[in-house]
């Protein structure tokens, strides 16, 4: 049986002697923090802005990260070279630790580990020719944070298998916010869309945004009606694990004429050639520092 690895408040050990407190916060509350990202050529993507948003998420939680951002570092760059995948998924989880009469924690106790997957890119019958969305009323609690609160997603899986839909597309009183595990996008009359409010601000997301407007293509972040979901001429989701896929379907509605519109096959170019840059350019970097 092939042996996968993890980190454990600072130790690093085969995943399957990894274990948690029952008593955890994390597992009977649900008081925990979550952050996930990938790597290209082994190296993680967008790093510093996922450590940054994963502090943030902390700081809003009064969670404690005991660990520096170089020690965390040190602990991905571990668990890559030791699995051994081609390319490599990381998720954070960061509880209170153990709780106090059920409901409480003691600060300073955080209980944080780092696992590693291996990453399996989708179909590319998705990025080819689009996927389909099905929507639902819902809005996050605290939608700024990545917390591990993913009950409505959870429950939601069998009806989107059903629908033979990628992902569900949370709406509230009129207005679309995010996917359960995504950022969404609209293109309507030569610009993209995408909501603003309500909503976990993306790493790839952010990406996205910075690249089309270094392309010169208009952006509007905004809050999307529901009513605009049959008359975008396109329409595409975001992650770190799903990158940029077209969106053809939203229920039984067709997005534009039903194929992947071409300012959405600028952004799925304009990003696998800045995941794939950037990814050298980290690599190049440590290779000149470790020889100084």
């Amino acid at each position: 049986m092939y042996t996968t690895y993890c980190w454990l408040n600072g130790k690093i050990l085969p995943t399957r002697e990894a274990s948690v407190n029952v008593l955890d916060i994390g597992l009977m509350r649900g008081y925990a923090i979550y952050e996930a990202l990938t790597t290209y050529g082994g190296t993680p993507f967008m790093l510093a802005d996922h450590l940054a948003r994963f502090r943030q998420s902390a700081k809003a939680m009064k969670l404690d990260v005991l660990a520096s951002d170089e020690e965390i570092t040190a602990a991905i760059s571990e668990l890559v070279a030791r699995n051994g995948f081609k390319e490599t998924n990381i998720k954070f989880i960061l509880t209170g630790g153990t709780t106090i009469s059920g409901i409480e924690y003691v600060p300073g106790h955080s209980v944080f580990y780092i696992l590693a997957e291996e990453f399996v890119p989708l179909e590319k019958r998705f990025v080819e020719h689009g996927c389909k969305l099905i929507t639902h009323e819902f809005q996050r609690q605290y939608p700024g944070y990545k917390t591990t609160n993913y009950i409505t997603g959870v429950m939601l899986q069998p009806a989107r298998k059903a629908a033979g839909a990628l992902e569900v597309l949370f709406t509230w009183q009129g207005k679309v916010s995010e996917c359960a595990t995504s950022n969404f996008f609209i293109v309507k009359n030569g610009t993209i869309v995408t909501p603003i409010d309500g909503i976990l601000f993306g790493i790839t997301r952010k990406v996205v945004l910075s690249l089309a407007r270094t392309a010169s293509m208009p952006i509007e972040e905004r809050d999307i009606t529901t009513d605009e979901l049959t008359t975008a001429d396109e329409a595409f989701i975001t992650s770190s694990f799903k990158e940029v896929v077209p969106v053809v379907h939203i229920n039984d509605d067709i997005i534009g004429d039903g194929r992947v519109g071409p300012m959405t096959q600028k952004i799925i170019q304009l990003f696998k050639e800045f995941s794939r840059e950037e990814s050298v350019a980290i690599s190049n970097m440590h290779v000149a520092s470790a020889m100084s």
